[in-house]
């Protein structure tokens, strides 16, 4: 007799990780239940596809718990939410549910960058000073006038893949901008805190970034880290343009940048889930930039590419309470894995055309290019991480090759617009 796999909710958001990604991560270890709010378009244009694969339950227009309500209906065992905006809501849906999952105060930590702050600094680490500021906010400015030191940072209090964030170099610049640029009236929250300063040398390696990520899994509050992922600089103002795993890192200070990571899973609380965490390499030491509750975007097929780690699948096993070797240490590359984003210039607010692909596509090494926006498409720096042009997937001998690669990107495709 054939046992019945255990049903899981996913709650969903077309931002985090494909549909076929998910699908195939879960086949064998459970089935889905897809929890969906149509009011967002890009979540109703996906609703037919996601039915091939399991049962949806639309939750447009519910409260928390009409939600639970309807959900409970259908009697999930676990849940699952692998993106930043679906993890407070995910966390509330779980609790009312009784299953296991990260707790809305953890969730909310991960979600909201000072409170993140606050917790990291409880925790003994190494934070920036930074000011919340409030669409209506009074006296902020003058505390921030007598005490802040620039250049500085602002970005949303709430946000992701670095939307809305720039350099700010001192006070009168952060006025200006406050009004110019219609921060003020976006009726967000901001946070602006003091920049992390660089390091002399390169310490992410030779061309590339001065900071990495560390991905991690959490099962009954043990951590275990699946990889270093390096960067490659930044298109302004802090647009990613690529990532790689192994990061170039000596032996010393990737066991700095590991400790520093597991110091913020600590500081938060974090009892189970995937971490995502951003560390800045400074002359003072790893600093953490941000912890995020979710897997990197582009990691798992990365990590797949260079490891043979399955982390979309670990992290279902998670989620399912199936228990994890955690005592395994990071595993050894077999080759270098890495995603490249091809930002607009700074200064194109449309594109025209992106001639040269086929050239790109045909490089030894290359396994995927991906149009993101194509001719006619709008594109601006304030759209972050999710406005690239294209992405090119795919993996390299060394990380010479990977620079040599990142140089050829530039000569063989055009990007062209106004």
């Amino acid at each position: 007799m054939t046992t019945e796999l255990p049903l899981l909710a996913y709650v969903y958001h077309p931002r985090s990780f494909g549909t076929l990604a998910i699908v195939a991560a879960a086949e064998g270890r459970c089935r889905i239940l897809w929890v969906i709010d149509s009011s967002d378009e890009e979540v109703a244009s996906m609703a037919r596809l996601l039915r091939r694969f399991g049962t949806c339950v639309d939750v447009a227009g519910l409260g928390l718990d009409a939600t639970a309500e309807v959900v409970a209906h259908f009697e999930p065992r676990h849940l699952l939410a692998l993106a930043d905006d679906c993890l407070i809501f995910a966390s509330q849906l779980a609790q009312r549910l009784s299953l296991r999952f990260t707790s809305p105060e953890v969730a909310y930590r991960f979600t909201d960058k000072h409170a993140q702050r606050e917790a990291l600094a409880r925790g003994g680490l190494a934070v920036p000073r930074h000011w919340v500021i409030l669409p209506k906010s009074i006296g902020v400015f003058d505390e921030i006038d007598r005490e802040a030191r620039f250049p500085a940072i602002l970005k949303p209090r709430r946000g992701e893949a670095s939307r809305d964030t720039l350099l700010v170099d001192s006070k009168e610049v952060l006025h200006a901008l406050w009004e110019s640029e219609g921060f003020s009236r976006s009726n967000r929250a901001f946070v602006l805190e003091e920049y992390i300063p660089d390091a002399e040398e390169p310490l992410g390696g030779e061309g590339f970034a001065g900071y990495v990520s560390v991905e991690s899994i959490v099962q009954h509050s043990q951590i275990r880290h699946l990889a270093i992922n390096g960067r490659m600089p930044p298109a302004f103002p802090f647009r990613e343009t690529g990532f790689f795993i192994p990061a170039a890192l000596d032996h010393q200070l990737a066991l700095d940048v590991l400790r520093v990571a597991e110091g913020a899973a600590r500081s938060l609380e974090v009892s189970l889930g995937c971490l995502h965490t951003e560390i800045k390499l400074t002359p003072q030491g790893p600093v953490v930039i941000e912890v995020n509750g979710r897997i990197g975007g582009g990691v798992p097929e990365m990590l797949a590419a260079a490891t043979g780690v399955d982390f979309l699948g670990l992290a279902f096993d998670v989620a399912l309470g199936v228990d994890i070797d955690m005592d395994v240490p990071i595993p050894t590359p077999k080759r270098l894995a890495y995603l490249f984003y091809v930002q607009s210039p700074e200064t194109m607010s449309r594109v025209s055309a992106v001639e040269g692909l086929a050239d790109l596509r045909a490089l030894d090494g290359v396994d995927e290019v991906v149009l993101n926006r194509g001719p006619g498409a709008e594109v601006s720096w304030r759209f972050g991480n999710h406005g690239h042009v294209f992405s090119v997937l795919g993996t390299a001998r060394d990380h010479d090759e990977l620079r040599r690669l990142n140089t050829l990107i530039s000569q063989l495709v055009r990007i062209e617009g106004s």
